[in-house]
């Protein structure tokens, strides 16, 4: 039985068409992974599933009595709630026990405010305890921590939480309702590698419905059982893994390919033996005057028009096979001199965040070839290790040396390097050497013809990803610092940064939350730990 179904269903937003004759349906229990390019439609398909959009033509149904909870991207939350309040409101009936527990609490600690305190209390108690509330709070207060969100957090009005960490709570919110059918949008976006592996628990133990989007590959190959892709407005449905699709999409279009270009090859010789054919007919009909010669060109005249008719039932819609579009993938190649020895040596290095020590006598050297990939808990300095390495923040003790020969490139998660108020190319033009038309020329490898002339305060996440790809290939750096290189790029742009990375004869210090990110660009792993830095592998 589906949960939810769509039929032929439309969106455009102005003249855009996002999404055109769009169907498929998702049955009870299922979980699919929604995949596709930036801007491609994914969110527009879990908005309308949601409610929070109405499709412009056909049908959208949904099951009867079928519970749906939505996060997106950046969630709206309460702002009365404390964390784990909000979190505990996931089960209304439990949530409403609580507050009633915490009056009656609040009544045994001053007394005459209720008239028998101790009573109403007892009886509130023995009500929240058999319906499993203190279970559910541990519950609660375990997957909250396993995001990232200690004790003292947990307890923080939701106003006074960054939007990551609020993210995290609508999550964990999203998980213990137990919907029928769970809608995320990358969900992963604020996490942590802990945090990334008790998502993928628990969306793998998750009972109902799901419905998936992230750029996380590993996420999507241990908790998807189908994939759903979004291609020019249209969706392909398949059962299987992610890994297995894509190789089935390769075959498919190979296959496409060649039956394109066979239809082609007989096409062409149709187009030919019917020209000769023509010709030879005219031939008869304009040399004889010969009724016999006159009657053999009309009846080669008549073989012209049969083969014309097979020409057309060839094209016709029904058996025409259309030339498979081959998607376009960002183009990025990183240079640098072959050259050997250190590039980067931290010793001592220590700083603190108010009474904590977040880095604690950090040593760390960093060789041409060599790519460390720096791992560990939100919050646990690993971008304020980057920021004194390039010198943004000074360390409270210890030395960085860096070699004065390798000069390095910065990537820092929010692309603050970015000036908002310039253009694309004026950018570009500010901080590379190259020429207008090489700018345009590498805004095409990029896949951003056109946006030349876009403010970079009006480019998308995935945009702006790719203009610091930009300025990464056209800086003469031999030391990159990238944390969260990979945010808002799409799955083909990120394989893509990872076979660059790989091949790069410079070193790399990355963050990265990207699993297979980290296990195919990195020569070496290092987890940040209670301050102190511990070879992974």
């Amino acid at each position: 039985m589906s949960l939810v179904a769509l039929s032929k269903v439309n969106k455009a937003f102005g003249a855009q068409d996002v999404l055109r004759e769009v169907s498929f349906t998702l049955g009870v229990g299922q979980k699919a992974g929604l995949v596709g390019e930036n801007g491609s439609g994914k969110s527009t398909i879990l908005k309308l599933i949601a409610a929070e959009l109405q499709p412009d033509r056909r049908t959208l149904s949904l099951k009867s009595g079928v519970r749906i909870h939505y996060v997106p991207q950046l969630p709206t939350l309460k702002a009365g709630h404390t964390a784990l309040h909000e979190v505990l409101s996931a089960r209304p009936a439990l949530f409403k026990l609580k507050q009633q527990l915490e009056l009656a609490e609040l009544g045994m600690k001053r007394p005459g405010s209720l008239p028998n305190p101790a009573s109403a209390y007892a009886t509130v108690v023995a009500d929240y305890s058999a319906l499993g509330g203190y279970q559910f709070e541990q519950e609660a207060q375990r997957a909250l921590q396993a995001l990232g969100l200690d004790e003292m957090q947990q307890q923080l009005p939701l106003a006074s939480l960054s939007g990551g960490e609020q993210a995290r709570v609508a999550l964990a919110t999203a998980l213990l309702a137990q919907p029928d059918l769970l809608l995320l949008d990358e969900p992963d976006n604020h996490l942590d590698l802990e945090g990334i592996r008790w998502l993928e628990d628990a969306l793998a133990h998750f009972d109902g419905a799901l419905i998936l989007i992230t750029h996380d590959r590993d996420l999507l190959e241990h908790v998807a059982e189908m994939i759903i892709e979004v291609e020019d407005g249209d969706v392909r449905f398949e059962h299987g893994k992610l890994s297995s699709y894509f190789a089935r999409k390769r075959e498919r279009i190979e296959r496409q390919k060649q039956e394109y270009l066979e239809q082609q090859r007989r096409v062409e010789k149709l187009k030919a033996d019917i020209r000769r054919t023509e010709q030879r007919a005219q031939r008869f009909d304009r040399r004889s005057i010969n009724d016999h010669w006159r009657r053999i060109g009309k009846k080669i005249a008549k073989t012209a028009v049969v083969r014309k008719r097979r020409l057309e039932k060839e094209l016709a819609d029904a058996q025409r096979v259309e030339r498979p579009r081959e998607r376009s993938r960002i183009e990025l190649r990183l240079e640098t001199a072959m050259r050997s020895g250190h590039v980067l040596l931290a010793e001592d290095v220590c700083m603190r965040w108010g009474s904590r020590l977040l880095l604690d006598q950090i040593s760390l050297e960093l060789t041409r070839g060599e790519r460390i990939a720096l791992t560990g808990r939100n919050g646990c300095g690993k971008t304020t290790l980057l920021d004194i390495i390039a010198g943004r923040q000074e360390a409270d003790a210890g030395e960085v040396w860096l070699a004065k020969s390798a000069p390095l490139f910065y990537c820092d998660q929010h692309q603050a390097g970015l000036d908002p108020a310039l253009t694309v190319y004026e950018l570009l033009a500010r901080e590379t050497n190259l020429t207008p038309n090489q700018i345009y020329y590498l805004l095409a490898r990029l896949l951003m013809k056109g946006m030349g002339d876009k403010r970079v305060d009006s480019l998308s996440g995935g945009e702006r990803s790719r203009l610091v790809l930009a300025l990464l290939m056209n800086t003469p750096a031999e030391l990159l610092l990238l944390d969260e290189p990979s945010n808002h790029l799409d799955l083909p742009s990120i394989e893509v940064l990872e076979e660059a990375l790989a091949d790069f004869g410079g070193a790399v210090l990355l963050v990265s939350h990207d699993r297979r990110l980290v296990q195919n660009a990195a020569t070496r792993v290092l987890a940040l730990r209670d301050g102190t830095l511990e070879t992974v592998s």
